[in-house]
């Protein structure tokens, strides 16, 4: 019983330090973008560059989610130390380029308000996801099936946009997307932190970090319409 109790307790510190490490890396990743797409939003030489040639975005983006791809099938590419942390910079840096061309259209204010929000958005429901009672482990078709039904409606009210210019539908794209995105992180949160019936593995904090990177990167990404259209915050300042 004493020698159960034991292991028991040292699972429990493996897992808190393996939680600790996947959070801390999603923090130094997320500043390290913010500091890069400001800096590609202020520079006028670099807002230039990035806005006429955004192909070199897209193919960096392209690259990310190959060799994401690769790193999430092939898992002795994980194992390997050295070899996971390349894959898992080259994957951060990347996607991180890959948003420059984005960047470059939007007012830095904005880009820092946006942000903020959105790293709000993802650590309170990160938090939501550790404190609730509910293991949402048990439930992954039940959020498949809301995933593919909510993917049915953004695809009508996003081609309404485009085709119609129906005003508001580009919003209620961006909420139904935000809603499935927000969901995940709850549920990745739980395998994270453990104790649920589907937990990762305490060697994959690399693949947690990255997991939770790429939910607040989605995030993100909704907010660029209002970063460049709206431009809510620079217009306050302009007026102000």
């Amino acid at each position: 019983m004493e020698e159960r109790r034991q292991r028991m307790q040292a699972y429990r510190r493996a897992r808190r330090k393996f939680a600790c490490t996947a959070y801390m890396l999603t923090v130094i990743w997320m500043v390290l973008a913010l500091i890069q797409w400001v800096v590609i939003s202020i520079i006028a030489d670099a807002r230039k560059l990035f806005t006429d040639l955004y192909w070199i975005s897209v193919i960096f983006f392209a690259l990310a989610m190959i060799l994401l791809t690769l790193f999430i099938f092939i898992e002795k590419i994980r194992y390997i130390v050295g070899l996971n942390w390349v894959f898992a910079i080259l994957i951060f840096e990347f996607v991180i380029i890959g948003l420059f061309a984005l960047a470059a259209r939007s007012p830095w204010p904005d880009l820092i308000l946006w942000f903020f929000v959105c790293v709000l958005l993802l650590f309170l429901f990160i938090l939501l996801g550790s404190v609730i009672p509910h293991d949402l482990t048990l439930d992954v078709v039940t959020l498949f099936v809301l995933a593919f039904v909510f993917l049915v409606a953004t695809i009508y009210f996003i081609m309404m946009h485009v085709i119609l210019a129906m005003p508001y539908s580009f919003v209620v794209f961006q909420i139904f997307i935000s809603i499935v995105v927000l969901l995940f992180v709850m549920y990745h949160a739980q395998t994270i932190n453990g104790g649920r019936f589907a937990e990762m593995r305490l060697s994959d904090f690399l693949l947690a970090a990255l997991i939770l990177f790429l939910d607040f990167i989605i995030l993100f990404l909704l907010t660029f319409f209002a970063q460049v259209i709206y431009r809510i915050a620079s217009r306050q300042s302009s007026t102000s």
